[in-house]
C-alpha cells in the first residue's frame, strides 16, 4: 500500500477516524457509500462526509479518482502504518524516559499472543 502522507499528525476528530476505518474496511467507496457504512450515530450529512474525505485527501491520507459521475475515495496508508506514524509523532515530543515508559506500558498491556508476535518480529532486527 502506498504510504505517502503529507501530515504525520493524528487524525483530527472522531468522524475522521470513523471515515478512515470505513475506507480501511471497504477498500474504496463513494461519499454516499462511506456515509451509509458509518454507524448511525456518526451518519452526518452528505456534504459533511464529503468535506471530511476532501480534507483527508488534502492531507495525503486518501486518494480520489473519478469513476463516471462519482468520485471514489481510497485510503493511501494502511491502518498499521497510520498508527505507527501517529505513535511516532506523539512519542517524538517526549523525553527518552517518558518514551520508554510509555512503550513498556503498552507492551505490558498486550495479550500474550501479541507480545509473542512482537518478540518474534524483533528477533531478526538489528539492535541499536
Amino acid at each position: 500500500m502506498l504510504t505517502v502522507v503529507n501530515d504525520g499528525e493524528p487524525m483530527r476528530g472522531e468522524l475522521q477516524q470513523e471515515v478512515m476505518r470505513t475506507l480501511w474496511h471497504t477498500g474504496d467507496a463513494s461519499v454516499e457509500e462511506v456515509r451509509c457504512a458509518l454507524p448511525q450515530a456518526r451518519r452526518s450529512a452528505y456534504t459533511t462526509i464529503q468535506t471530511v474525505l476532501n480534507r483527508l485527501a488534502d492531507r495525503g491520507l486518501v486518494s480520489r479518482a473519478r469513476a463516471g459521475r462519482v468520485i471514489r475515495y481510497r485510503a493511501r496508508i494502511s491502518e498499521a502504518d497510520y498508527l505507527s506514524r501517529s505513535l511516532d509523532t506523539i512519542l517524538a515530543g517526549a523525553s527518552e524516559e517518558a518514551r520508554r515508559g510509555a512503550l513498556v506500558n503498552l507492551a505490558e498491556r498486550l495479550p500474550a499472543d501479541e507480545l509473542a508476535a512482537l518478540r518474534r518480529a524483533g528477533d531478526g532486527r538489528p539492535r541499536r
